[in-house]
């Protein structure tokens, strides 16, 4: 099921023009992440909730930039990565479907770690699109990414 659920996701979010999939050579590169925050990660942890309903702000381009460093971002000089992978592979790609940030147009964006930047791969906002293939949960359409 959890798999059929996430192919879903993919497959939605791939389905468009012909220009999908393919870096169509925007690229904005992020703030820098901050290596020293103001919780612990104890703190973070205790703290951490699931939460579904999101303000009518714009989220802000250092902290999405900080969310997909913790997520894939570089953490070492010889290309090792925040999340572990066997062999140093990293075979995941991280793609944040943008309808409200801060300087970024909408649209599906590829995270590049060894850049901490962003590949614009499909313009315009999506998260009806992803939303459906979310079993149609309203959150995921109202997002602001």
């Amino acid at each position: 099921m959890r798999a059929t659920y996430v192919a879903a996701l993919a497959a939605a979010l791939l389905r468009g023009g012909p220009h999908v999939g393919q870096v169509s050579g925007q690229i904005v590169r992020l703030p820098p992440p901050t290596l020293d925050g103001e919780l612990s990660l104890e703190r973070s942890i205790e703290r951490r909730r699931s939460i579904r309903t999101f303000a009518d702000d714009p989220i802000d381009l250092g902290d999405l930039g900080q969310l997909l460093w913790a997520a894939q971002g570089v953490t070492d000089p010889r290309g090792y990565r925040a999340a572990p992978s066997a062999g140093a592979l990293y075979p995941l790609e991280v793609y944040v479907v943008v309808a409200s940030v801060e300087t970024l147009s909408p649209g599906v964006y590829r995270y590049d770690p060894s850049e901490h930047a962003l590949r614009m791969t499909e313009s315009g906002d999506r998260r009806g699109r992803l939303q459906a293939a979310a079993l149609d949960q309203e959150y995921v359409g109202s997002a602001a990414a």
